[in-house]
């Protein structure tokens, strides 16, 4: 039975899709099971290599506890609930590390750290600590692209359809953003890419 294998409200967009033939629907679903899993190591590069850019730039300017630092927690508004429930967790478990807490937070929460208004505080030099950055990316071009990619990538993490995406735009941003932040890592992550490959399986 088509509904033990996926619900009607999710097989739905898939059937649009198929033009109502139901099993290239399901062929489709599957496609996008193996798509998005594709995707999952350059999405873990692009998040663990901003986050440890940023969570570098923290603790030069707040110390290596700089998730308990006063005027940083001020600094980021809404963003110190964040940092506090993550720190708090880890306290549970044991002693709490720089590492522990940039790994706990969210890439939400790395990505909110390029909004506009901490420019000024955080990023007065921004290739200074982004040492690879180009240097035609602005500030503002930084944010989105990391902001589009989280985006997609919350898609991914979520079991979302992306069969209406553009997989080559979106991986070849993916691998840009990669490359802003690590060429080595880019290079390194590339080898084991499945993406386009599994992009050109699509039923």
């Amino acid at each position: 039975m088509v509904s033990n294998i996926i619900s009607q409200e999710r097989l739905t967009k898939y059937l649009k899709a198929a033009g109502y033939d139901t099993q290239r629907a399901l062929d489709l679903y599957g496609w996008n099971i193996l798509i998005s899993e594709a995707f999952f190591p350059v999405l873990s590069a692009s998040e663990v290599c901003l986050r440890n850019i940023i969570s570098t730039r923290l603790v030069a300017l707040y110390g290596p506890t700089w998730w308990d630092n006063p005027t940083f927690l001020t600094q980021i508004g809404n963003g110190k609930r964040i940092v506090k429930t993550a720190r708090d967790k880890l306290r549970k478990k044991g002693a709490v590390t720089s590492g522990g807490v940039t790994a706990e937070l969210n890439f939400g929460f790395w990505v909110n750290m390029l909004l506009a208004r901490h420019e000024p505080v955080f990023w007065a030099n921004l290739h200074a600590s982004f040492v690879d950055l180009p240097p035609a990316v602005t500030y503002n071009a930084l944010y989105v692209r990391c902001d589009a990619v989280r985006e997609f990538r919350n898609r991914v993490f979520h079991h979302e359809p992306i069969l209406h995406r553009n997989i080559t735009k979106e991986y070849s941003q993916i691998m840009e953003l990669i490359t802003w932040l690590s060429p080595d890592k880019a290079k390194w992550i590339k080898q084991y890419s499945r993406v386009m490959t599994v992009a050109r399986q699509k039923p």
